[in-house]
C-alpha cells in the first residue's frame, strides 16, 4: 500500500501533468480551474483541495517547469568547457517540425508575459533567469581558468547574453513562426565563440565536436 507522501506526490504530479496540457491547449489568459480539471483523471475538488485559484496553481506550475528547465541546462557528460558551451547553446535549439517542443516552449512564454504585470511571477522569472544564466557563466568561468578562453573575458557579461540571446531566439521562433532562428542564433553564437571567447593560440577542434569544430 502507498504511504500518504507517495500518493501525495503523485497527485502532485497528475495536476502539474493537467497543468501543463490545459495550458498548452487554451493558453493563459483564457484558461479556467476547470479547464485543468478536464485533464486531470481525478475530482475537481481534489484540484480545489490543494490549490485555491488559477494563479496560486500557475505559481507552483511555473516554479516547478522553469526549474527542470534550469536543471537541464546544467546537465553534461562533460567537464571540456567547450563542449559543456556548446551542449547548453543546443538545448535552446528547436528543429523545424517538432511542433511538441515549439508548443511547450509557447506555453512556458505565456507564463512569462505575466511577469510584466505580476510582483510574484517576475520574482519567481527573475530568479530562474540569474540562475540559468549562471550555468553559462560558470562553464565560460571555468574556461578561463582553464586557458580555453581568453582571460579578460567577463564571465558574466557573456553568460548573460548568450542566455538571453538564445531565450530571444526562442521566443521568436515560437511567436513568429521563424523556423530557423535558434539555428541562426546557434550559428551565431558559435561564431563569436571562436572569434571572441577561444583564446590565441587554441585550435577549436581540439576541445569540441560538433558545430564548433566545423569553425576551426
Amino acid at each position: 500500500m502507498a504511504s500518504e507522501v507517495d500518493v501525495q506526490g503523485d497527485t502532485h504530479d497528475a495536476i502539474m501533468g493537467a497543468t501543463y496540457h490545459a495550458l498548452c491547449k487554451h493558453g493563459y489568459a483564457h484558461l479556467t480551474m476547470q479547464d485543468i480539471a478536464d485533464e486531470f483523471d481525478k475530482s475537481r475538488s481534489l484540484l480545489h483541495y490543494h490549490y485555491d485559484t488559477k494563479e496560486e496553481l500557475m505559481l507552483v506550475f511555473l516554479d516547478r517547469v522553469i526549474g527542470w528547465i534550469g536543471n537541464r541546462l546544467a546537465e553534461s557528460d562533460t567537464e571540456e568547457p567547450l563542449a559543456r558551451l556548446e551542449e547548453f547553446i543546443d538545448k535552446f535549439v528547436i528543429e523545424p517540425g517538432e511542433e511538441q517542443r515549439e508548443t511547450f516552449a509557447l506555453a512556458i512564454l505565456q507564463l512569462r508575459v505575466q511577469a510584466a504585470h505580476n510582483e510574484e511571477f517576475r520574482e519567481k522569472l527573475a530568479a530562474h533567469y540569474r540562475e540559468n544564466a549562471s550555468v553559462v557563466s560558470g562553464i565560460i568561468e571555468d574556461g578561463v581558468e582553464a586557458g580555453v578562453f581568453h582571460e579578460d573575458v567577463d564571465p558574466e557579461w557573456v553568460g548573460r547574453s548568450i542566455y538571453t540571446s538564445m531565450a530571444g531566439a526562442r521566443m521568436f521562433q515560437v511567436t513568429m513562426g521563424d523556423e530557423t532562428a535558434t539555428l541562426r542564433m546557434r550559428d551565431a553564437v558559435a561564431e563569436f565563440a571562436v572569434d571572441q571567447l577561444i583564446a590565441d593560440g587554441r585550435s577549436v577542434s581540439a576541445y569540441a565536436g560538433g558545430d564548433f569544430s566545423r569553425r576551426d
